[in-house]
C-alpha cells in the first residue's frame, strides 16, 4: 500500500510543481491518472485470465468505461479523499520516478503484446468456427434516398 501512496504522491507533486496547478486541479489529476493506470493494470490481468480461459472477455466498450468509473470512485473514496498519501513524508527522488516510468512503459508493452496474442486467438477461433456471412448487403441510406427520388420524380 505504501508503494501506491508513493505513486499518488508523485503524481500530485508533478501536477502541483511542474504544471503549477492549484490544490483542486492537482487532486483531480491524481484521480484521473491513477484511475487510468489502475484500470489498465486490471485490464491486463483480466486479459491474461481470458487468454488462459478463466474469465470471459467483454467486448462492449460500455462495460470498460463503467468499470473505469467504478475504479475511479473506489480510488477516490478509499485512497485520495483523505489525502493520506501526503502524510507519509515521501520525498521526490529519481529512483522512485524511474520505477514509476518503467512500470508505465512495461504495462503499455505488456498490454500491446497481450492484445496481439488475444487477437490471434480470436482469428484462430473464427477459422475453426466460420460464421454465416451475409449474402446480401443491407440497403444504405444513399440508395434509399435515390430510390425515393426515382419514385417521386
Amino acid at each position: 500500500m505504501k508503494a501506491y501512496y508513493y505513486f499518488l504522491f508523485r503524481i500530485y507533486r508533478y501536477y502541483k510543481d511542474k504544471q503549477n496547478e492549484n490544490e483542486l486541479q492537482a487532486i483531480f489529476s491524481v484521480i484521473t491518472v491513477s484511475t487510468l493506470i489502475a484500470s489498465l493494470t486490471i485490464f491486463f490481468f483480466h486479459g491474461l485470465l481470458n487468454y488462459l480461459g478463466i474469465l470471459p472477455m467483454y467486448s462492449n466498450k460500455f462495460y470498460m468505461i463503467l468499470f473505469m468509473i467504478i475504479v475511479g470512485f473506489i480510488n477516490y473514496f478509499f485512497f485520495i479523499r483523505d489525502k493520506n498519501f501526503l502524510n507519509h513524508d515521501f520525498q521526490k527522488d529519481k529512483k522512485g520516478g524511474f520505477y514509476i516510468i518503467v512500470y508505465i512503459i512495461l504495462l503499455g508493452i505488456l498490454l500491446f503484446v497481450l492484445s496481439n496474442i488475444n487477437r490471434e486467438k480470436i482469428f484462430e477461433e473464427r477459422k475453426k468456427n466460420p460464421q454465416t456471412e451475409q449474402t446480401q448487403k443491407p440497403a444504405s441510406l444513399q440508395s434509399e434516398i435515390e430510390n425515393w427520388f426515382k419514385e417521386k420524380f
